[in-house]
């Protein structure tokens, strides 16, 4: 009971200071007892926690780590284990840690919104619902479930039942003070209301989060698509700028200690950068500006992801062009490829769509034109049914091949011009006859110059569609219910690609109807 006592007594003013929430006062009493010695699990624990106050995780998961090595299976060391790896985007080995917890203590609602955290991180979407479920079975007053649940319904391609989770959890709590959760409910509630395709009302959200907080970033945020899609691009090129202020995006945002530029100033003279910063498709997209930067007199440095650039050094501007990552000479100014629609001003009327801006190289042709063979069929046309399924967007924007099935005609050769084939797809694939060469795709000039061989490119949203029209090829991209803005609205063509043709969903995730049409389409032509 002494030394009971006697530790209580040292930890107690470290703790008092984690109560208050003083964590680099508890930091320096907490090192100084593990110096002292011996090792002990509260004290590596309590110092763990402090260390996380302090958004040190690397170091935290050290201390945490180790007190659980001196007493394994203490349940709150494992759930803070579990934070520390999730601030440091290990979700997977987050999820285990919280499996072990919830084995000694199955019925803590804390734990169980933990674990759908890592789950929502993980993108296993339906596990994360459930378990969000689970949470709130448990403690009905976790609202940062709700909110978070409404997130991923929206993902999953549920935004009524999302716009019913927001709805409950503001109709709760509607006589009390606007908080950061219920503003972002009403933010994302916006989400959910352009995913059903009601962009006024979603933009009306939208705007009602932001008369409660005009800094509410993702407010703003979640206005940019919606301005755009329904053509309003002078406030929805301004709205897109507040991503590098939402907390789920600024990550990508890149301190290089130079000025941004957004279309201000004189760059006759001057050198800039113009990076990448999203998935492959926006860079494809965007890249047409550069040729309008290297206009202007500025000397042009491009940075792309790897995959990009043999392809990218067939665009006119790029003075320099450098792979993501490697050592870049020095700039003046800098701007991300997705930005530099603001600076140029740019509207419905004054889209740069000029094509082909982007070619194929001529061996690479060659190689693929004998990697093909003679033509199997009256016709060759390229396929891309699911896109890359780390981003968020994928469950409503891929489809399944065998949804596909109106498409396919014995007089057609389809080839593949997606590099990765899901399992749930291999069959199919087999079974229809597609063509696939995965393994001779090394990067984005070899998906050029495959397309470059085929009469027609038929594509999901996602790469192949942007490099099919970047190429000037014909290509028909088959979209989404409430399609992402790129995309318009009730539009067949579009203003970016002029050779493109769009197929919309007339029900949110019916795949055969849009096969259907394109069937027909494809009988047509």
């Amino acid at each position: 009971m002494k030394k009971e006592a006697k530790t209580f007594a040292t930890l107690q003013p470290a703790l008092a200071a984690l109560h208050n929430r003083r964590f680099a006062e508890a930091e320096r009493i907490l090192r100084r007892l593990v110096r002292q010695g011996p090792e002990r699990a509260d004290v590596l624990h309590c110092l763990g926690i402090a260390l996380l106050g302090q958004r040190e995780h690397a170091q935290a998961l050290g201390f945490i780590e180790r007190s659980l090595r001196l007493a394994p299976g203490d349940t709150q060391a494992e759930n803070n284990r579990a934070t520390a790896l999730a601030a440091l985007g290990r979700h997977e080995e987050a999820l285990a840690s919280l499996d072990t917890a919830l084995a000694g203590k199955p019925n803590d609602a804390q734990l169980h919104y933990n674990r759908a955290n890592a789950l929502r991180h993980l993108l296993r979407d339906a596990e994360a619902v459930a378990a969000y479920d689970e949470a709130l079975r448990l403690d009905p007053s976790l609202r940062q479930a709700l909110q978070n649940k409404g997130i991923v319904l929206t993902r999953l391609g549920r935004p009524l039942e999302a716009l019913a989770t927001y709805d409950h959890l503001l109709s709760l709590y509607r006589n009390t003070p606007a908080d950061d959760i219920l503003a972002e409910a009403r933010a994302n509630r916006a989400w959910a209301l352009d995913r059903l395709n009601r962009r006024d009302e979603a933009l009306a959200a939208c705007d009602d989060a932001i008369a409660g907080d005009p800094q509410h970033a993702l407010a703003h945020f979640n206005a940019a698509p919606i301005c755009l899609a329904t053509g309003d691009y002078e406030r929805g090129w301004r709205e897109f700028e507040w991503r590098w202020q939402d907390a789920t995006f600024k990550h990508h945002a890149r301190n290089f200690g130079k000025p941004l530029w957004l279309g201000q100033e004189n760059l006759a003279g001057r050198t800039i950068l113009l990076h990448a910063e999203q998935g492959f498709g926006d860079t494809i997209q965007f890249c047409r500006y550069v040729p309008m930067v290297k206009a202007t007199g500025a000397r042009v440095i491009l940075e792309a992801p790897g995959p990009l650039v043999a392809l990218l050094k067939t665009l006119d501007g790029p003075d320099e062009l450098h792979p993501h990552g490697a050592r870049l000479p020095p700039f003046d100014l800098h701007t991300p490829l997705m930005s530099l629609p603001l600076a140029f001003g740019t509207t419905l009327q004054t889209i740069p769509a000029t094509v082909p801006y982007l070619a194929a190289d001529a061996d690479r042709i060659e190689k693929w034109r004998a990697i093909l063979g003679p033509p199997r069929g009256q016709k060759r046309v390229g396929l891309a049914w699911s896109g890359n399924a780390a981003l968020q967007s994928d469950n409503v924007r891929s489809a399944r091949l065998a949804e596909l099935s109106p498409l396919f005609r014995d007089d057609i050769e389809y080839i593949a011009v997606q590099k990765d084939i899901r399992p749930h797809d291999l069959a199919d694939t087999n079974r229809l006859g597609i063509r696939t060469f995965a393994a001779e795709t090394t990067d984005f000039a070899d998906a050029a110059a495959l397309i470059s061989l085929m009469d027609l490119v038929i594509s999901v949203d996602s790469a192949p569609a942007h490099l099919a029209g970047a190429l000037g090829r014909p290509v028909w991209v088959l979209l989404y219910f409430a399609a992402e803005w790129r995309w318009l609205m009730a539009r067949e063509d579009s203003p970016w690609y002029p050779t493109a043709r769009l197929f919309r969903q007339q029900i949110a995730l019916d795949w055969g109807e849009v096969a259907a049409r394109v069937g027909d389409a494809l009988n047509a032509r």
